[in-house]
């Protein structure tokens, strides 16, 4: 005879030895068990000692003596208690025991909600599918299948009827109509997408194009090139490529696993699952995983959303504002704002303003700002404007402008103006205190004699239109000349054709007049000089041209030229003690080494 304990009692010794992961597996316990027309409190007896615990019930939720027959074979004790009750008892685990009570609920002619429960089967194998996305898309109710594949989801009872989507990776979605609005035990059979499997266990050969140094990236809904590159021969060039792999390679990594980074557990579960968009006119969220749309918050659109602190969504459609971070897994379309960052999958249109970050991982088409830092994955049309520094992995047709430094793949139309600006090609000219262009820009590192200096070394940067220019000059212990300069500078320039070029170049330099290099005998000199610059070979040129110079300054006669070779044409007369101001022609031959043509 089942041997029955006071729920009172019961109750007061789970309190203290409940243990919630061993209750759990006592429901899975798979148990053979054959009986025919016997009591139930038999049944449940042979039941208990076949899975190790024991029911706990009252005579008045249960007719003991009804006899049942049940003859199943390696099924879980929910399922043979589910076949035996019909859904008129519910049960719950506690510790070593199986607690059984009336379905008040069943008896509700009209509940004001009901819930659905059961396992999720694979219909060819018959294993419980665990991780399987279980939601009703009207009142974004959901929930996930556990690791034994069990289900269970509270549904509103106001609708005729309720559709019911169940979802899961690699398996054809199913939809289900639920009619029967009451407590229902419902196992649902999901169908293996046979293509997903095959694709995702096809190998990924790389081809033999892809470079080390050059792995390719693939962008969502966006024109983007792999650019195949030769290994430079410059140590510059070695390092610069080495830089870009490394930023793309952590683009992919961040890209990869964007849906885990503000997602909670089970979102991230939903949007591997879920491919359907859904849409709400309003969202409004506390956390990511404290929001109106619930846990399916990364598979919605929404037309306005408001995060107090941080929100996740699929995406925005008209505004969304959050006091710290806002993410979106695909696209933003209107205004977004963040006290701290915006984080967009995939295109943004419209303005984007974050306090610290704006990281889109596809296109941007409008305007971005943050007082920080701006990432785009994609191509650009329109202005970036960051007070640190813009990236952009696509093509920039617009203006990128911060106060540190700029980084584009290409510069299509429009400019870059930073302190510091880097392309791998550019059709414009990038204006700041150094630009670099890889593949079509203009270097040129230059050794030169002068009037003033006999040794100066240049380094020019940027494109042939405008680039940067770094110089040194020194004379040593020279009489009756400065001990050297340094100076900086902009020029353009212009190809003639058959291997000629003409320069136009002006510098501004600061020049140690004598030895002691005191700074109150400093002068200023200012340079113009043109040239023409004709190539001799795959890296070497020469240059030679005119120039005109100022030098500004307590100066006392410093700049006398004894040389007959590069003589000086003073322009105002000759320098003298009492002129401490003056100008003059000179000349400049240099040797100049190059990009390969």
């Amino acid at each position: 005879m089942k041997k029955l304990y006071p729920l009172s009692l019961l109750f007061l010794v789970n309190f203290f030895f409940a243990t919630p992961s061993f209750a759990q597996e006592l429901l899975e316990r798979k148990i053979s068990i054959r009986v025919t027309n016997q009591p139930v409190d038999e049944v449940l007896q042979q039941i208990g000692n076949l899975g190790g615990f024991s029911f706990s019930y009252s005579p008045d939720v249960i007719d003991i003596k009804n006899r049942v027959s049940v003859n199943v074979s390696n099924k879980s004790v929910r399922e043979i208690l589910n076949e035996l009750f019909k859904g008129k008892v519910i049960f719950k685990q506690r510790h070593r025991y199986i607690i059984l009570q009336k379905n008040q609920k069943a008896e509700n002619e009209v509940p004001s909600e009901f819930n659905l429960n059961g396992y999720i089967i694979d219909k060819n194998t018959g294993d419980k599918l665990a991780n399987a996305s279980i939601y009703e898309p009207v009142t974004l109710a959901s929930t996930i299948s556990n690791q034994f594949g069990y289900y269970k989801i509270q549904l509103p009872t106001a609708p005729t009827s309720v559709r019911l989507e169940i979802r899961k990776e690699q398996y054809v979605g199913k939809t289900i109509i639920i009619s029967n609005r009451k407590n229902t035990y419902l196992p649902i059979t999901l169908n293996p997408d046979t293509l997903k499997v095959l694709s995702a266990r096809k190998p990924n050969i790389p081809s033999r194009a892809e470079s080390t140094f050059n792995p390719k990236i693939e962008i969502p809904q966006i024109e983007y090139t792999t650019t195949t590159y030769v290994l430079p021969d410059t140590i510059i060039e070695k390092d610069t490529l080495l830089f870009v792999s490394k930023l793309r390679g952590t683009y992919q990594r961040v890209r990869k696993d964007f849906s885990l980074a503000f997602a909670s557990a089970k979102q991230a579960i939903n949007t591997r699952n879920i491919t359907d968009t859904l849409y709400r006119p309003v969202q409004t969220s506390i956390l990511p995983f404290m929001s109106t749309n619930r846990e399916l918050s990364g598979n919605v659109v929404n037309d306005y959303s408001f995060n107090v602190f941080a929100g996740y969504s699929l995406g925005t459609n008209i505004l969304e504002i959050g006091g710290f971070i806002n993410a979106d897994r695909g696209h933003v379309k209107g205004v977004q704002l963040a006290g701290i960052a915006n984080v967009v999958g995939h295109n943004v249109t419209g303005f984007q303003y974050a306090t610290a970050l704006n990281v889109v991982m596809g296109n941007v088409k409008g305007f971005q700002y943050s007082t920080l830092l701006n990432f785009t994955g994609g191509n650009f049309k329109g202005v970036q404007l960051a007070g640190v520094g813009n990236v952009l992995l696509g093509d920039l047709n617009g203006w990128q402008i911060s106060g540190a430094y700029n980084y584009a793949k290409t510069v299509k139309k429009g400019h870059q103006l930073s302190i510091f600006n880097y392309a791998d090609s550019s059709a414009t000219a990038p204006i700041g205190f150094f630009s670099y262009v890889r593949k079509n820009g203009y270097r040129r590192y230059e050794i030169s004699t002068d009037e003033f200096n006999y040794f100066n070394t240049s380094f020019k940067t940027g494109v042939n239109a405008f680039y940067n220019i770094f110089t040194v000059g020194f004379n040593g212990m020279v009489n009756n000349k400065p001990l050297g300069s340094i100076g900086y500078g902009f020029g353009t320039g212009a190809k003639l054709g058959r291997g000629w070029m003409w320069n136009a170049d002006i510098t501004i330099n600061v020049v140690a007049m004598n030895k002691d290099f005191n700074s109150n005998s400093a002068a200023g000199l200012f340079r113009l000089n043109t040239s023409i610059e004709r190539n001799l070979g795959n890296r070497l040129s020469i240059a030679f041209g005119p120039s005109i110079n100022i030098l500004a300054g307590n100066n006392e006669g410093t700049a006398k030229d004894d040389r007959t070779f590069l003589s000086t044409i003073w322009l105002g007369g000759k320098p003298d003690k009492a002129q401490k101001d003056y100008a003059w022609v000179g000349f400049l031959v240099a040797i100049r080494l190059r990009d390969k043509l």
